[in-house]
Order: C-alpha cells, then structure tokens, then sequence
C-alpha cells in the first residue's frame, strides 16, 4: 500500500484553513509558560507557501493539533478529529497510537466501526472501510477517548483502489465545549452506574457537544478532562497536550468558535460545598480566560446533568450549584459581559439509564444535545 500523499506541511495548513483564515503569529516566548506553537508557522517552507498540489489533497484537521516532526499531526484532546476525501473502494489511515484509543470512523455520514488502535504497534496502518463502491468518498475519523488515555499521531489516509482528493471546506459554524468527564462521554456506553472507567466505554462522538454540533452543522473542539475542576480546567485551558506540564500552549487563532459552552463546576461540589463566595470567584477566574482567548464568542455556562439534590444526602449540591452558577453569571454581566447565559441541562434519570460512574448514558447525552441545539438555536439564530 503506498504511502499517503500529505505531509506535514500539508497538514499543518490545512488546520489553519478548517479554522479561519487569518495568518498565525510567529512563535513566542512568555513568561507564564512554554512557547506557542502556531500550526501555520510550522507549516511553511522557504518563503512561507505551501505547495498547491500538496494542499489539495490534504486532510481537514479539528481541534488541537500539532505537527510531529515533518510527516505527522499529533493530538490528545477528546473528540479531535480529522476529515478527507478520496475516490476509491476502500481507506486506511497510517496512525502511530501511544496510549491505546479508540476512533469512531465515518464514512459518508454514517458511522461505521470502532477503531481501537495498539500502542505496541507503534506506526501502523489501519483499515477503516473497505469494500466500498468505486466512487467518491468522505471519512472522517473522530477520536473517542480523552486525554489522559494518551497522544495519537496520524500520518495520512491511503485509499485502496484510488486516489485522495481535495477536503471537503471548513464549516462556517464553530462551537467549543470545555468541561469534565460528562463532556468527554466517560461511560457513556457503559452497562451500568458501577462499573469504573474503561476506554472502550467513553465516546465523545455521542456527547451532547458532539450531537448539537452536527445538529447545527458546525464544527466543534471538546476541551474536557475527568475529575477536573474550575481552577485545574483554567490550568488546561491554553494547552495543546494537556497531559505534559511543559507542553506547548495553544495559538487560540487557529480554531475561533461562535458559541463555547463551559460545563465545569460539578466537580467543585465532589467533597463539600465550596461555598458561594469561593465558587464565583473560581467561576470568574475559568470564564476569564475564555473570555481572553475568545473575545467575541457567545459563552453558554452551562450547569447538569449529574448533580442532584439527593446525593450526597443533605447537601442540595444541585440547588447549590444553581445557586453560585446564577449569581457567578449575573456580577458578570453586570460587569459588562453580555454576551452570555446560563443554561440547565435536566437533571439526569435513572429511567434513562446511567453510565459508567453514575455518568450520563447515550440516551441521556442525547437529551442533552437536543436542549444545547434549541438553546444556540434561540441565541444566535442558527
């Protein structure tokens, strides 16, 4: 099977142009942490242009990615994933695994198998479809597992019995969500409440970010991490490989989303009631920096769907979180950001099934994706 035709130039442009258009800054030093690593920096050669029969037929990339030395594009965040076209009967994709994920492969539009990757195989080429009719094809493959499963670095599709073509065009919608584990889908396929985490049984591709994104035709990022809090997502927010303490920071003018929906904050109440005053000001300090690296979006803080008022008895964590959440979202606006809302996602039910954890099931995210679908609908005319 030859090899694929994209190379790291290719790729590196091609996440720059499935975002925006707007040329990347060089790379800087600061004094809060590593340098940035713009994608289009790394992308030019001499001269600073991309060849054009190269960047025709390379892959569209979303969410955070890097390039890996001159031939790949390396990623850790959940629901990252990268779109191409080919004509042909089948497709692989060349994929170096370093912490056993798992994609969800798309083919045209419809889902197709699970692809469970092998970090002892190191770069390894891996059949998505085969079998297909002669004729132009889309694939996408869409990371399922979050970050701390692992980085992945892919190489490129190879078509069977054909060539790659040009990328399908980036979407002129853009959403972000950042979050914790309900937003990564931890355990959403699992059997039941149980049962503790397992790789094969998180799926954000049928989250409720990933299920209003494609509802709205949008693209969409998923900055999430399970277990994490207000102060420790600040922390994550700005990194491109979230699990390194000394990795790059991300050039956040690479993907510029309309609308992020901030789902964090259920973690604050694991233990004890933070107390009002204490969850504002860690609720400020994570919408601050959301609102630095996005300026313009539309904010949603949203709230749900796993506190409750019965567990852990007595407390009203629930009742609390509104609470704090309302009062965190009207001193802001009163500060002068009117550009956001709270939104409520429904208590979860047990009638609906529960994942892994007590986490929300397929059918509870489901429910979700369709309240966040209205929601943006209403608010920005979608």
């Amino acid at each position: 099977m030859r090899r694929p035709l994209a190379s790291t130039l290719t790729f590196a442009a091609l996440v720059v142009v499935s975002a925006c258009t707007r040329k990347a800054p060089p790379a800087t030093d600061s004094p809060s942490g590593p340098a940035v690593v713009p994608a289009a920096a790394a992308a030019t050669g001499a001269g600073g242009r991309v060849p054009a029969a190269a960047e025709s037929t390379a892959p569209r990339f979303v969410g955070r990615w890097i390039p890996d030395g001159d031939r790949g594009m390396r990623c850790a965040w959940s629901g990252s994933y990268v779109i191409g076209r080919f004509k042909g009967t089948g497709v692989s994709a060349r994929i170096k695994d370093e912490g056993n994920n798992l994609f969800q492969v798309v083919i045209d539009g419809e889902t197709k198998k699970v692809l469970r990757t092998d970090k002892a195989k190191g770069e390894h080429v891996y059949q998505l479809a085969d079998g297909l009719p002669d004729a132009v094809h889309e694939v996408s493959l869409h990371r399922r597992t979050e970050a701390k499963v692992g980085e992945a670095v892919f190489y490129g599709f190879e078509p069977k019995d054909g060539t790659l073509l040009a990328s399908p065009p980036p979407l002129e919608r853009r959403i972000e969500i950042v979050g914790d584990s309900i937003s990564t889908g931890y355990g959403n396929e699992g059997p039941s409440a149980t049962c503790g985490y397992v790789n094969s049984e998180q799926n954000e591709y049928a989250t409720y970010g990933a299920i209003a994104a494609r509802n709205l035709n949008a693209d969409h990022t998923t900055i999430a991490w399970s277990g994490k809090t207000l102060h420790e997502m600040k922390g994550f927010f700005d990194k491109a490989l979230p699990q390194r303490s000394d990795g790059p920071r991300w050039d956040f003018t690479q993907y510029e989303p309309q609308v992020v929906v901030v789902n964090v904050g259920t973690n604050n109440f694991a233990n004890i009631d933070p107390g009002e005053a204490r969850f504002v000001r860690l609720y400020h300090e994570l919408i601050h920096v959301v609102r630095e690296a996005y300026p313009k979006a539309f904010i949603v803080c949203a709230l749900g769907s796993m506190l409750s008022n019965v567990y852990p008895e007595g407390r009203n964590s629930l009742t609390q979180a509104r609470k704090y959440m309302k009062v965190a979202v009207a001193k802001l606006k009163e500060a002068g950001d009117s550009n956001l809302d709270f939104l409520e996602f429904p208590e979860q039910k047990h009638a609906d099934g529960l994942g892994c954890g007590f986490h929300p099931s397929l059918k509870t995210h489901k429910l979700m994706g369709e309240r966040l679908t209205t929601f943006i609908k209403e608010r920005m005319g979608w």
